[in-house]
């Protein structure tokens, strides 16, 4: 099985490694399997972590030149251990499709999400607000709880997690940033698992996100009590017990970013 290191947009499962995540059976013995159960986190059919992901990566025609932009390790591989809530923060704010592109911009009065031409003004409020939907659970009227994990799309003035182009008002790329509806997810819930695509190339990148969100799920149910420090300390243990010490440092990571926060 290859393991490249750089950024791909394929959409085929077949060069990013998922033959080493999810057995071609179906049966649980894959890799990521295994370690799910060294654990202790099991995978239940009707209770599998909840994770918001950009509806174009799963086929949906919603971008704004009316295409998608489908993944298959995304919507054909991880679908086996999380369930998906899909989200398109231009398409929930009332923008249409097709639709000008927009950009982010760097102003005197901070950055604006808008088309540069000025067919489409600026959303940055209306992103947030979406955004501000699906972290705040009491704000919502379904009760959903937010979601444990977040794949969002590469470069999205909406959804890019800190690699969309931010832009001087003549167009020239001066940096990069978040999109708007990423970077309020973020203030929101600074330790939840978030990544574009293009960070789940490599077997290794996409089992470890799986746990993260696993873990992020599991330390929220537990709340702010002694249990929830007995089970952080349990949870240690078993991380340890993990072959890699890449793999341990990752989760271990993301344990004490949310035991910091209690």
């Amino acid at each position: 099985m290859s393991d490249p290191t750089s950024p791909s947009t394929s959409t085929s499962t077949s060069s990013t490694g998922p033959e080493a995540v999810a057995s071609p059976s179906g049966a649980a013995d894959s890799r990521l399997d295994r370690w799910l159960a060294m654990l202790d986190l099991p995978v239940l059919r009707d209770d599998k972590p909840r994770v918001g992901v950009s509806a174009c990566l799963l086929g949906r025609l919603v971008r704004y030149n009316g295409e998608a932009k489908r993944h298959g390790t995304v919507a054909d591989v991880l679908p086996r251990w999380l369930q998906f809530t899909e989200y398109c923060p231009e398409v929930a704010i009332g923008l249409p499709v097709p639709r000008p592109p927009v950009d982010i911009i760097a102003t005197e009065t901070g950055q604006q999400i808008r088309n540069r031409d000025g067919l489409v003004a600026d959303i940055t409020d209306a992103l947030h607000a979406c955004a501000d939907d699906v972290c705040q659970q009491n704000a919502r009227t379904d009760k959903t709880p937010p979601p444990d994990g977040m794949i969002l799309k590469a470069r999205s003035p909406s959804c890019g997690p800190g690699n969309t182009p931010l832009l001087n008002t003549n167009g020239q790329q001066i940096g990069i940033t978040h999109g708007g509806f990423a970077a309020r997810l973020k203030t929101h819930c600074p330790d939840m698992p978030m990544v574009h695509e293009e960070q789940l190339v490599r077997a290794v990148d996409i089992e470890v996100f799986v746990l993260r969100v696993f873990l992020y799920r599991e330390q929220r149910r537990w709340g702010n009590d002694g249990k929830n420090v007995a089970w952080c300390r349990d949870m240690r243990a078993r991380i340890m017990t993990l072959p890699s010490t890449d793999i341990r440092a990752r989760l271990l990571q993301q344990l004490e970013k949310q035991v910091t926060k209690k």
